[in-house]
């Protein structure tokens, strides 16, 4: 499988290096997808008042904007990286298990 994963991988580095135009519109779509999280981040952080979701967001974004204008991939890896950091640092909401509101705790009447 492995071998399968490189073989593909080195042939569409062949096809960037023989197309840079390609590699183009591949930064592009990355920076759409980083955009749409970003606006689900912000969405989140609406209902939600969490600061954390409005910096990851803003992350996002300004990865996506500079991918756009420099019309390169290192700033998509780096508004990755320093998402992952906002991660690791407790910036993201802990979920709520819903499971654990709706039953009741040991001592509390059923009825």
């Amino acid at each position: 499988m492995k071998w399968i994963v490189g073989g593909l991988l080195l042939a569409v580095v062949g096809v960037v290096y023989k197309q840079p135009e390609l590699m183009t519109w591949v930064v592009y779509c990355f920076a759409g997808l980083f955009a749409s999280m970003a606006l689900a981040l912000f969405f989140a952080f609406s209902r939600n008042k969490h600061y954390g979701l409005l910096m990851l967001g803003c992350t996002y974004l300004s990865g996506a904007l500079l991918a756009v204008l420099l019309t390169q991939w290192w700033p998509l890896l780096a508004g990755f990286v320093i998402a992952w950091v906002l991660r690791a640092m407790g910036m993201e909401p802990v979920a709520e298990e819903a499971s654990a509101a709706s039953t009741p705790q040991e001592g509390e009447n059923k009825s």
